[in-house]
Parts: structure tokens; C-alpha cells; sequence
């Protein structure tokens, strides 16, 4: 065969890692360089990422073993109980005799009614215990594999084990992404993913529900309705984005227009690792916003201001004043001294994006409210 031939078949392998709809281009290629009437790659012993690869001249064939003559693979078998280690490549002869190829009848009744006389293999090995058999299948009236078509393939075997490595890690992300895609559809928080720069990658259908009435989607970007909540909601998506210090995570009321209870927002950063094709890829980073309505019912006062960023000292705090007692007594109550109390009503302020305690109060009386409606603490 033709040195040309073995680099267009290693050039097609590599396209279709990364073009999956390539594949039967690289396999009729493979073929060709090796004189076959086709390939085929099939999973061994273990499950694998993906089904069997054939050839298109292979495909009545591969659905033929599929419904059952795999279970009367002999030189499979064999192979496997010898404990042939990966890379290897051999013709099928190296288990079988031909008195024994004579009258098999995976020879005689299935490779032969498909025009196969004999198979060349090679075991590849993808990690994680996965092995595949690469075999090229030779037809009858051919002359019977030689040592060069044996070489041929092992030149051509570890293109084939990285090109299948690629394409199995592709796959195996794509699941990912398709399996983490899902679960955040499912979340009952709405999630923005924020570039760079702060302009919104995607966002799951909570998120998109939550527009219109408190937040406001514009040309590409995420805003608050209200002026000043939006210039908290801005600065804490800056704070979170590059360059912005990566300071602990910050969270926003966001009031809503329609008087409805408001949303709770909070913004956390993300990072690539130092890498430079993830840089590459991703940029710096970008942050995550994350979008929850106080509307949701059967949680506690307490939980939602847990959920809110307080901490349970803060939390405890705020559910005393927003009871109506003062800084003073509430201190009493909770034998802390009036200097810790108001360092813990500082950070009340600061994380509810509030100011004075007549709001805290308002923000109580909301809470207590919603949780007499969703029930008892508990649920």
C-alpha cells in the first residue's frame, strides 16, 4: 500500500475526533490503506463510550453480529482469554488454524455470506479498563494478510487509539455539559452565566421567568429594574468578575415593581485553571449569578436569612429587631454585648443592601408573613 495512503487515513482519523459525522470517511480510508473491505471497531469485555464503528460495506455485517453472532466470535474469544496486551496487532491466525477456520461457523456461515475471509486486528486500549478491537476485514478472492499489512496497521494504531482517546473524552464532556445543562434547568434558584466581561453566556428558565419584573435583560446583560438596587447588583457582579479582587461572595435584594416579594441575588466568581488553552478558550473566567425568590414557601424566617448570606448569630439578630425590639434589648436577649450587636447589625445592613432598621423591620414583617403562609419551619 501506498505511504500516501496510510497519511490520508491519519489525517481523517483526526478530523473526525473532532467532526464525529467523519467517521465512516476515516474507517473507508483505514480500509483502503490496509487493502480491506472495511473496518470496524468494536467495544471489548466492557461496556464502551459508544457503540461499535463500521465501515458502510460493514453495516449489514455489524447488525448481523449485533443480533447475536458476537456470542460465536471465536478468534474474539480466544483473544481475550489469552490476555493479549494492548497495542498488539495480528491477523485472526494467531488463534485460529485453518482446519479449525474449516469448519467454524462464524467463518463458514457469517464472515463468509459477508464476503470475509480473514480479519487483522488490533487491541487499543482508551483508559479506565475500556479495550476496543480495531479489525480490518479482508475479502475473499484476496491473498491472505503479510507481514507488511501487519505493519501497516501498527503504524497506523496509536493514530487510532488517540484519535478514539479524543473522541471518547468529547463525548464523555459533551454528556457533562448536556447532564449539568439539565440539572440546572431543575434548580428552583435561576442561574446567569456571566462572560468576562459581565455579559450573560447563558441562563437556565428560572432565570429567563424572573425578567420583566425586577430585572431587566438588555443588550446582553443583566440589570436591576430600580436604579438603586441595580447599582448594588452591578458592583457585586464587578467585584466577582476578573480583576475584581475575588472578595467573598455578595448578595443583592432586588425589590420588584409589581410589590411582589422581592428576589435575593448573589454573585460568585469563576475561574479557569492556569491553563493556557483554557485561557485560551474561556478567557479569565467569569461569574455566576444566582437568582432566588423570597416567594418560595415553607422555610423559616431564619432559613431564608441563612439563605440571604447571614450568618445564624445575624439571623437570630435581625428575627429580634424585626420583632420590634431595640438594638439594646435585643442585645440582652441574646447576652451579647451592645458593641457585638451593632458590628452584627452592620453586616446586616450591608449584606441586605439596607440602611436603616425601619427597612430591616419592612424585610421582617415580609418574611414572617410568607413563612405563616408556607407553613412551619419545618416544612
Amino acid at each position: 500500500m501506498a505511504g500516501t495512503d496510510l497519511l490520508d487515513a491519519i489525517d481523517k482519523l483526526y478530523a473526525s475526533a473532532l467532526e464525529p459525522q467523519r467517521w465512516d470517511e476515516a474507517l473507508s480510508a483505514v480500509a483502503q490503506a490496509l487493502g480491506a473491505v472495511g473496518v470496524s471497531i468494536i467495544p471489548l469485555g466492557t461496556e464502551g463510550v459508544m457503540r461499535a464503528l463500521v465501515s458502510e460495506s460493514l453495516k449489514e455485517a455489524n447488525d448481523q453480529y449485533q443480533q447475536g453472532w458476537w456470542r460465536h466470535d471465536t478468534p474474539s474469544g480466544r483473544i481475550l482469554k489469552l490476555g493479549i496486551r494492548p497495542g498488539t496487532v495480528a491477523t485472526d491466525r494467531i488463534v485460529m488454524r485453518e482446519e479449525e477456520i474449516r469448519r467454524d461457523p462464524f467463518y463458514q456461515e457469517f464472515l463468509k455470506s459477508h464476503g470475509i475471509q480473514q480479519s487483522m486486528a488490533a487491541l487499543v486500549s482508551l483508559g479506565s479498563g475500556r479495550l476496543v478491537s480495531v479489525a480490518a476485514q479482508r475479502g475473499v478472492g484476496r491473498d491472505l494478510y503479510q507481514n507488511a499489512d501487519v505493519d501497516a496497521l501498527t503504524r497506523l494504531t496509536p493514530h487510532i487509539q488517540r484519535a478514539l482517546t479524543l473522541a471518547t473524552s468529547m463525548v464523555e464532556a459533551r454528556r457533562l455539559a448536556d447532564d449539568l445543562s439539565s440539572a440546572i434547568e431543575q434548580l428552583a434558584w435561576g442561574v446567569v452565566l456571566l462572560d468576562m466581561h459581565g455579559a450573560v453566556r447563558t441562563m437556565n428558565g428560572v432565570a429567563r421567568e424572573a425578567i420583566g419584573d425586577g430585572l431587566l435583560y438588555a443588550h446582553g446583560r443583566i440589570q436591576a429594574a430600580m436604579p438603586d438596587t441595580d447599582a448594588r447588583l452591578q458592583a457585586a457582579i464587578r467585584a466577582a468578575l476578573p480583576g475584581g479582587g475575588l472578595q467573598p461572595v455578595s448578595g443583592v435584594l432586588i425589590r420588584r415593581p409589581s410589590g411582589r416579594e422581592p428576589f435575593y441575588a448573589e454573585v460568585a466568581p469563576i475561574r479557569p485553571r492556569l491553563d493556557a488553552l483554557e485561557v485560551m478558550a474561556f478567557g479569565d473566567g467569569g461569574a455566576m449569578l444566582l437568582i432566588r425568590s423570597l416567594e418560595t414557601g415553607a422555610r423559616s424566617v431564619s432559613q431564608h436569612l441563612r439563605d440571604m448570606g447571614l450568618t445564624p448569630a445575624e439571623a437570630r439578630l435581625a428575627e429580634t429587631l424585626g420583632a420590634g425590639a431595640s438594638l439594646r434589648v435585643a442585645a440582652d436577649v441574646h447576652s451579647i454585648a451592645y458593641e457585638t450587636a451593632r458590628s452584627h447589625l452592620r453586616s446586616i445592613f450591608q449584606k441586605l443592601g439596607l440602611n436603616r432598621q425601619s427597612e430591616l423591620v419592612a424585610l421582617m414583617t415580609r418574611l414572617m408573613s410568607l413563612a405563616s403562609r408556607g407553613g412551619s419551619a419545618e416544612g
